[in-house]
C-alpha cells in the first residue's frame, strides 16, 4: 500500500487573521489545498476553520516577523501570513509548498531534505521502509543475486511545536519539559533511521517473523502517533492549576501504553529469537526499547517538574495566606486598641464633666489652690528644664573656647614648623655650599695644602649639625601629629555637644509649650469654676 504523498505534511503554525492577531491553528497539506483546523481531533472531525487555495498560489517567501518565524503565501485574491516554531521548520514548509504550486513538477515529496529536519523539527516522525525493503528483497532474489537493492525513501511527518497563544500563556516549566521531550524524541529517531536499515539488511538474510515484525512496527507507530496528540491537547486544554490532575491522568494512560509496547516487543523478540539471531533486533538494549526508557524518563522529568512548580506555588499561596491574615489581624488590634482609647479617654471626659456639675458645693478656693499647686509644679519643671538648658549652653560655649584656644596653637605650631622648614632649607643649601667650597679648595691646592684631619673634623662637625637638625624636625612633627589628633577629638566633641543640645533645646521648646497649653487650659478651668461658682452663689 503506498502513501498518499499530499497528505502526509501536518503540523502546529500560527496564522496572522485579518485583525491582526496570532492565533494556533493544526495545518494539513493536500491536494486540494492548505487547511487548517482548531487541532488534531478537528481534523479528525472535519471541523475546518479555514483553506488556503494553492491553485491560485504565485509566490512563497520568507518574512520577518516579531513572532518566531514566518513566510508569506501570495495568492491572486490575498497574502497570509505564516508563522513557523524553527527555522527549519519555516525552510521544510516553504519547499513543500513551492512544490506544489509548481505545474511543471509533481510533488516529489519524498526528495525533500531531511538532515535540516531531523534536527530543526523537535517532533518529526520517520516510518520504517522494512516492509518495501522485505518486499524489495524477494524481488531481488527471484531475478539474481547481483541485482542492488533499491535506494530507501523516507516520508517525514512533520509536527511543529504549538505555539502558546498570548491569552493563556503556559508555565515555563512545562516549555522546558516540552523541549527535553522534544530533544529526546529526536534522539530516538535518528537511533530509528539507522535501526531501519539495519533491519533492513537483516530481512534480507531471510529471518523468520518479518510479517509479525511489520505488524508490530505498525502498531508501534500508530501508538507512537496518539501519543504525540496527547500532549498537544492536554497542553491546549489544561489550566495552570489543574496540571497535576492531568499530568496524573496522562502518566496512568503512558504507563499503559508503554506496558502493551513492551509485552508486544518481547513477544516479537521472542519470534524472532526462534528463527536464528540473524532476525533478533528487539530488546532492552535495541533502540526501540531505548526510544521507549527516553520516553518514560521524559514523561517522568515532566511530571516532577509539574508536582514541584505544584508544591511550590501551594507554599508560596500558603505563606501569602498567612502574611495577609497576620497582617490584618495586627491591623485590627490598632485599630480597635485606638477606638478602646478614645472611647477611654471620652468616658473619663463625661465623668469628670458629671462630677463637676454634681458637686456644685465645690469650694471654689479649693478649686483654685489646686490650680495654683499644678501651675507651680509646671513652674519648677519649667525651671529646672531652663537651668539645664543654660548649664548646656556654658559647657558648649567652653567647648568652643578650648577649641579655638587648641586651634590657635595648632596654627602657631604650624608657622613655626614652617621657619624650621625654612631654616632646614638654609642649612641644606649653606652645606652643600660648603661642600662645593671644599671641593674645589681640594681639587685646586691638593691633598698636601690641607690636612686630612682638619676636614675629618669639619665633616663630623657639620654631620653632627645635620643629625641634630633632623632630630629636632621628627620632634615638631610628632608634636604636630599629636596637636592634630587632639584638634580632631575637639572637633567631635563639640559636634556631639551641639547635637545634643540641639535636641535638647527642641525637646525644651516642645516641653515650655506643652506646658503653656496646659498652665492656659488650667486658668480656662479656673475661670469656669469661678462662673460656676458665682452662679450658684446666685
Amino acid at each position: 500500500m503506498t502513501p498518499d504523498l499530499l497528505n502526509f505534511k501536518k503540523g502546529w503554525m500560527s496564522k496572522l487573521d485579518e485583525s491582526g492577531e496570532w492565533k494556533k491553528h493544526w495545518f494539513v497539506l493536500t491536494d486540494a489545498g492548505l487547511k487548517y483546523y482548531r487541532d488534531s481531533s478537528a481534523e479528525e472531525k472535519d471541523d475546518l476553520d479555514g483553506e488556503i487555495d494553492l491553485k491560485s498560489c504565485v509566490k512563497v517567501s520568507e518574512f520577518d516577523v516579531e513572532k518566531n518565524y514566518g513566510f508569506q503565501i501570495q495568492t491572486r485574491e490575498a497574502v497570509f501570513t505564516l508563522s513557523a516554531m524553527t527555522a527549519g521548520i519555516r525552510r521544510n514548509w516553504i519547499e513543500v509548498l513551492k512544490k506544489c504550486i509548481r505545474p511543471s513538477s509533481s510533488p516529489d515529496l519524498t526528495q525533500l531534505p531531511d538532515s535540516s529536519s531531523d534536527k530543526e523539527n523537535s517532533h518529526s516522525r520517520f516510518l520504517t521502509s522494512s516492509r518495501r525493503a522485505s518486499s524489495r528483497h524477494g524481488d531481488s532474489q527471484s531475478d539474481g543475486p547481483t541485482s542492488a537493492p533499491p535506494t530507501q525513501r523516507r516520508f517525514d511527518y512533520v509536527e511543529l511545536s504549538p505555539v502558546p497563544a498570548s491569552s493563556s500563556p503556559l508555565p515555563a516549566s512545562q516549555r522546558e519539559a516540552g523541549e527535553g521531550q522534544g530533544r529526546e524524541h529526536s534522539q530516538w529517531q535518528e537511533e530509528r533511521n539507522t535501526s531501519s536499515q539495519w533491519e533492513a539488511l537483516l530481512s534480507r538474510k531471510g529471518g523468520v517473523g518479518s510479517n509479525q515484525r511489520l505488524r508490530m512496527e505498525d502498531e508501534i507507530e500508530k501508538k507512537w502517533a496518539e501519543f504525540e496528540r496527547m500532549p498537544c491537547k492536554e497542553m491546549s486544554s489544561s489550566l495552570p492549576m489543574g496540571l497535576r490532575s492531568s499530568s496524573q491522568s496522562a502518566d496512568e494512560a503512558l504507563q499503559r501504553e508503554v506496558a502493551s509496547l513492551r509485552q508486544q516487543l518481547e513477544q516479537l523478540q521472542r519470534g524472532g529469537g526462534g528463527g536464528g539471531r540473524g532476525g533478533g533486533g528487539c530488546g532492552p538494549e535495541a533502540p526501540c526499547g531505548r526510544s521507549l526508557a527516553a520516553m518514560e524518563r521524559a514523561h517522568r522529568q515532566a511530571l516532577e517538574e509539574l508536582q514541584r512548580q505544584h508544591e511550590r506555588q501551594m507554599k508560596e499561596l500558603e505563606t501569602e495566606k498567612d502574611r495577609l491574615l497576620l497582617e490584618e489581624t495586627q491591623d485590627t488590634a490598632r485599630v480597635m486598641e485606638a477606638l478602646k482609647k478614645k472611647h477611654r479617654e471620652e468616658l473619663e471626659r463625661e465623668v469628670e464633666k458629671v462630677k463637676r456639675l454634681s458637686s456644685g458645693v465645690l469650694d471654689s478656693h479649693t478649686l483654685r489652690a489646686q490650680q495654683q499647686a499644678e501651675a507651680q509644679t509646671l513652674q519648677r519643671e519649667l525651671s529646672g528644664l531652663s537651668e539645664r538648658y543654660s548649664q548646656k549652653c556654658l559647657e558648649l560655649n567652653r567647648a568652643e573656647q578650648s577649641n579655638a584656644e587648641r586651634e590657635r596653637e595648632i596654627s602657631r605650631k604650624e608657622r613655626d614648623m614652617e621657619q624650621l622648614r625654612k631654616e632646614n632649607q638654609d642649612l641644606k643649601t649653606r652645606l652643600t655650599e660648603e661642600f662645593t667650597r671644599m671641593r674645589s679648595t681640594i681639587t685646586v691646592h691638593g691633598s698636601e695644602d690641607r690636612i686630612p684631619c682638619e676636614l675629618q673634623v669639619l665633616l663630623r662637625m657639620k654631620d653632627n649639625e645635620i643629625e641634630y637638625l633632623h632630630k629636632e624636625i621628627s620632634c615638631l612633627r610628632n608634636e604636630l601629629q599629636f596637636l592634630n589628633l587632639e584638634k580632631q577629638l575637639a572637633c567631635d566633641r563639640y559636634a556631639e555637644v551641639h547635637e545634643e543640645l540641639s535636641g535638647m533645646k527642641g525637646r525644651n521648646e516642645r516641653e515650655i509649650q506643652s506646658l503653656k497649653e496646659h498652665l492656659r487650659l488650667a486658668m480656662a478651668a479656673l475661670q469656669e469654676g469661678q462662673k460656676l461658682g458665682n452662679s450658684l452663689d446666685h
